[in-house]
């Protein structure tokens, strides 16, 4: 199957799709880009790619990487992030994704780069093929060839060109056994010759062109004109300045050609990035030039040898345009601005030597650079979560392309970057230390992760023995006093954790750092080191207690000079590359092992009795002894079934044996007392990322009892979240995954106990509606309106359906709701009845009451004749107004006018 550019937004959905068939049969990703956000990588694409099976391998261009280590948190550990650099200094600017295995691939041909702007918010142009052993389109086999083009055409990452290679022999190999099918595309690309010698032949009658990058002197345009001769040329530009052309240079080209030179302004709101040469031919068929190259010299006039672009564009001939400007108009050339940015000034000069790869070997760390070095470079290194802090670990010799620092122990995920040795001491880019045997492995293969020989969460849900002996053993700290050394403050039982003669807000802690000490040391020996490292500090502290016993971290390094490989970057020419939306994108290291998906995986392969007992031992352990525990082993519970729900271990979040009751009444212990000051932030970090697996998995509709469950979870645990950390949330999240499989975002953390501390019930009703219908919107009048607006004529069902997403605990809410038409709805809640009055498109209004109960609701009541019948309370005609619904209009705010309440200013949906 062949999917054209228009309207496929990026390869993301066919990811999807892939992930859908179940098989897991995916071996390979790759990832071609010019830049990369690491940290959107990660969080949206990432997790699924994961999921068919598939390791994965990004590259991007080396002179313009720059990603933010806090952002990303698995390069070099749980995918390869390559790097690579033209040899003649150009861009290295192909966005090609491939998913690959021995039944099926996904080959994507666009513009859009590996970021938010490249696969969501612009306008790109994608050509996406699907192949199956039964057909192959004919492009699936020209990657393969492109693919195998890349290591002679630029000098990339070692690690990467074995991922590339990988790929190549894959749909090599699928095409082979598969009937190849020609579909009228064809890959151009400037790895052997230029784009411009590539296109189609014969007559021209109309050329149709956009690029969001044209070079300086309008080389381009003039040479597609010379070749094609058309009579008439149409350029699109965007309007604000957001094209790059020098207008000027591009008149003194058009002067000397005879052609018609038409330009259109699009004035769209959204970053149009797609690239576009669209000839028609004079009996009105016509031929596309999509994919990544721009309009510029480098681009499509040059081949890689001669100081071209890394480039790959799709040739085809659809039956109808894609050159669409829906929001254009007509303008002179000389209306249009002219725009220029920096050619190398975006990234590392074209003739420096750059940082390609820091990969773990047996002897130390080795260091790739692009070519040979012609003085010597020192090298950094920053691990774990020190992402300000740098530690020099060796020097690189001049002479040397690539060296081995021996002894160097740097985890994967680290990061490292060069330093010139001489003055000045300019700072090279980032890389991420990419530990092989990590990146390597399979998703859902079992690795060793070393070191960790004591219990650990892991082990527990593993091992329903083990689990029962912990549990028992925790028990039998229930019946033992409390150590007077342990010193505690005590107070009322409600709200827990909080000293009756403080503020409201202030927690009771112990303080004192002798009785800390004593209750660590009684921690530990109930808990174990391993499992009291993971309740402080997650699987980050569990490898952190690896590479204490195992002596590791930055060693002084000796160094030692391996064979040289000249990697032959041959000119000093200046980048001139031309520039992408956006910068290069985040990522964050996930330093050495971490526990994820892939490991938890393995246990969904417990057989039902096993996962049965499990869930019976935790359930009990909740629901009976954990309001016993002392505080961290009440933490270690919360901890144990969070890894639980994460490893599969119940089937579903829902009913009396779903785990959000469990869970739910794991959070309504926790904060029982005896808290320490110093487990306060890991305890509110904890409950806060409980509070939100919970919040991202309770029931989108109605006042279900997983959805009274976790509201008076968050309401006992939400004194606590104000404590909550940043950084360990993110530690804490590493091996769990949203309800859409993706790893958890902290940030998302964050504003789920934002909404929460608010405690704010319209605020929070808006929060669960955006979540279940992303095309209302809402925003409150006051304190007891909720105004929603939505794509409906029956207000009515928008209104009830709002005013069930307010939490109970308000007493009286009240919804405001608009739709489609002139008319309106009021719906409040009030003593147990429902009040409804709607004015309809005609204007007339209609009074209503019904009386609610457990298994009456608004939103029944809105979508069940019947039910609404047996309901209604009698007050008059419905034409007429009665007291009652008098009195809590008022209450509410509203008034008799129309419409009865405004919006606050600014917040208007018209």
């Amino acid at each position: 199957m062949i999917s054209l550019p228009d309207p496929i937004a990026s390869p993301l959905p066919f990811i999807f799709a892939e992930d859908k068939h179940g098989d897991r049969q995916a071996r390979e990703a790759l990832f071609c880009t010019f830049n990369a956000d690491l940290g959107y990588f990660e969080r949206t694409v990432l997790g699924v790619t994961q999921s068919t099976g598939a390791r994965v391998t990004v590259v991007g261009d080396g002179r313009i990487s720059d990603p933010d280590p806090r952002a990303a948190r698995n390069a070099g550990t749980r995918y390869v992030h390559g790097l690579a650099v033209t040899k003649a200094g150009a861009a290295f600017h192909p966005k090609v994704t491939v998913i690959t295995g021995p039944e099926r691939a996904v080959v994507a041909i666009g513009s859009g780069n590996l970021s938010p702007g490249g696969w969501h918010l612009n306008q790109e142009t994608w050509t996406i093929a699907t192949a199956s052993r039964e057909h192959c389109p004919a492009i699936v086999p020209q990657v393969a060839a492109w693919l195998r083009t890349l290591p002679d055409a630029s000098v990339i990452a070692p690690q990467a060109v074995r991922g590339i290679g990988r790929t190549a022999t894959l749909l090599e190999r699928l095409a082979a056994t598969a009937a190849v099918v020609e579909t009228g595309h064809r890959i151009v690309h400037t790895s052997t010759a230029p784009i411009i010698s590539q296109l189609p032949g014969g007559d021209v009658d109309r050329l149709l062109l956009y690029a969001p990058f044209h070079d300086e002197k309008g080389a381009a345009v003039r040479q597609l004109i010379e070749r094609l001769r058309p009579s008439r040329v149409t350029l699109a530009v965007q309007s604000d300045g957001r094209t790059v052309i020098q207008p000027d240079a591009l008149r003194l080209v058009l002067a000397r050609m005879n052609v018609q030179f038409d330009v259109l302004e699009d004035a769209g709101k959204r970053y149009r990035h797609g690239k576009l040469v669209e000839a028609v031919r004079p009996d009105g068929s016509r031929w596309t030039l999509t994919g990544s190259p721009n309009l510029s010299a480098r681009a499509l006039l040059l081949s890689a040898s001669e100081g071209g672009n890394i480039e790959v564009g799709m040739v085809t001939a659809p039956a109808d345009s894609i050159f669409a400007f829906p929001e254009s108009r007509a303008v002179e050339l000389s209306e249009v601005s002219a725009v220029r940015i920096a050619g190398a000034a975006a990234g590392r000069a074209a003739g420096d030597a750059v940082l390609l790869a820091a990969v773990r070997v047996e002897d130390g760390l080795e260091v790739v650079f692009s070519k040979v070095l012609t003085e010597e470079v020192r090298v950094l290194a920053s691990a774990r979560d020190e992402f300000d802090s740098w530690t020099e670990v060796g020097v690189v010799p001049s002479g040397a392309a690539s060296h081995v620092m021996a002894g160097v122990n740097v985890p994967g995920g680290s990061r490292v970057r060069p330093v010139q040795a001489g003055a000045g001491s300019a700072l090279g880019g980032i890389v991420f230390v990419t530990d092989p045997r990590l990146v390597m492995a399979f998703p859902g293969e079992s690795a060793s992760r070393g070191g960790v020989t004591a219990a650990g969460p892991v082990d527990l849900i593993s091992d329903p023995g083990l689990l029962e002996k912990f549990l028992a053993a925790l028990s039998q700290l229930a019946s033992v006093p409390s150590s007077p050394a342990r010193g505690h403050v005590a107070g009322p039982a409600v709200p827990r954790g909080e000293d009756s003669a403080a503020p409201a807000s202030i927690l009771r802690l112990d303080t004192a750092e002798e009785d800390w000490l004593a209750y660590t040391d009684d921690a530990k020996a109930s808990l174990g080191p391993a499992m009291f490292r993971f309740i402080m500090a997650g699987f980050p502290g569990l490898r952190a207690l690896a590479a204490e016993e195992d002596d590791g971290g930055l060693l002084t390094p000796t160094d030692k000079v391996v064979e040289e490989h000249s990697l032959g970057l041959e000119t000093d020419d200046d980048a001139g590359a031309v520039n992408d939306d956006g910068t290069g994108g985040g990522g964050s290291p996930a330093v050495s092992e971490r526990p994820d998906e892939a490991d938890l995986e393995l246990f969904r392969g417990q057989t039902e009795a096993g996962r049965r007992r499990i869930r019976r031992l935790l359930t009990s352990a909740v629901t009976a002894a954990m309001p016993k525990y002392p505080a961290a082993q009440r933490l270690a519970l919360l901890t144990a079934v969070l890894i639980a729900v994460q490893a599969g271990m119940w089937d579903s979040p829902f009913g009396e044996r779903g785990w959000i009751g469990v869970l739910s009444a794991a959070l309504e212990n926790l904060d029982e007392d005896h808290i320490p000051e110093q487990l306060t932030v890991p305890l509110a970090s904890w409950a806060a990322l409980a509070a939100y697996l919970m919040h991202d998995h309770r029931p989108v509709t109605g006042r279900l009892a997983e959805v009274l469950s976790y509201e008076k979870a968050t309401r006992a645990v939400s004194h606590l979240f104000p404590a909550a950390d940043h950084q360990l949330i993110a530690d804490f999240a590493e091996p769990f995954t949203n309800k859409s499989g993706y790893p958890v975002d902290p940030d998302a953390v964050l504003h789920v106990i934002e909404v929460i501390v608010q405690d704010d019930p319209l605020t929070q009703a808006i929060d669960a509606l955006e979540a279940r219908h992303p095309d209302w919107r809402a925003h409150k009048h006051n304190d007891a309106v909720l105004h929603v607006d939505g794509n409906a004529r029956n207000t009515f069902l928008l209104a009830a359906e709002a005013l069930d997403a307010i939490p109970d605990t308000a007493r009286m809410a009240a919804v405001f709701a608009t739709g489609t038409t002139t008319g309106w709805t009021i719906t409040i809640r009030c003593d147990g009845t429902l009040i409804h009055v709607e004015k309809n498109p005609q204007g007339e209004l209609t009074w209503q009451q019904y009386r609610l109960g457990n298994l009456v609701t608004p939103t029944r009541v809105s979508r069940e004749r019947d039910l609404a019948t047996r309901a209604r309370m009698h007050n008059g005609p419905l034409g007429q107004h009665f007291p009652a619904a008098i009195e809590a209009l008022t209450a509410t705010g509203f008034g008799l006018s129309d419409p009865p309440s405004q919006c606050p200013p600014g917040a208007s949906f018209t």
